[in-house]
């Protein structure tokens, strides 16, 4: 399957997307290669673009004055992310991202985002879901964050990001979890051995 019709089954999920529009979208959006590791995004020193993940894995966080890593969220292949604020507003970025894969990205800065939605209304339709949906998301995960137990919060995030825990390095899914490293690993012992 090419990029073209991988990328357009996905999105068409949401929104009926023409061959047209999607080829909008290629031509419109600027492929970005990082390594593992890499930073994509300097908090307080970028400007965010919207970024559609075409392969890899993408860590979302907010570094505190102490230098710790709040993770925000991990964005993996056909998911979007980015600061969106930084970008709609053309403000610096809030958040960095970083590379947790090699990852391969379209990167959209306000202008071309603007233009694929004006010009393209598959995408107007398309982004106000995936907006809508964003936000169901996000408020579910501020209850599970106030009102789970940090088990279940576990258990979400496994079935949320099932491979992702073999791929991304313990502290930043504590982080994600708010939890402590440690605590984390006596946690999983105690999950996997109920779960023998």
């Amino acid at each position: 399957m090419t990029d073209l019709t991988n990328i357009q089954a996905n999105i068409s999920h949401l929104s009926p997307i023409s061959t047209e529009e999607m080829a909008l979208f290629f031509e419109l959006g600027l492929l970005r290669k990082f390594k593992k590791n890499a930073l994509v995004l300097r908090q307080g020193e970028d400007i965010s673009p919207f970024m559609f993940i075409k392969r890899g894995c993408l860590m979302t966080y907010h570094e505190d004055e102490a230098g710790f890593k709040h993770v925000i969220q991990f964005g993996v292949a056909m998911w979007w992310t980015g600061d969106l604020q930084s970008m709609q507003d053309n403000t610096l970025s809030y958040y960095g991202i970083k590379a947790i894969s090699p990852t391969e990205v379209y990167s959209f800065d306000q202008a071309r985002f603007e233009t694929l939605v004006s010009a393209a209304p598959g995408f107007e339709r398309y982004f106000r879901l995936l907006f809508q949906k964003s936000l169901i998301n996000h408020q579910k995960r501020i209850i599970r964050n106030i009102s789970f137990s940090a088990e279940q919060r576990y258990e979400a995030f496994v079935s949320t990001f099932p491979k992702l825990e073999q791929l991304v390095p313990q502290k930043y899914v504590a982080s994600y979890l708010g939890i402590t490293p440690e605590f984390l690993s006596k946690m999983k012992a105690r999950f996997y051995r109920q779960k023998d």
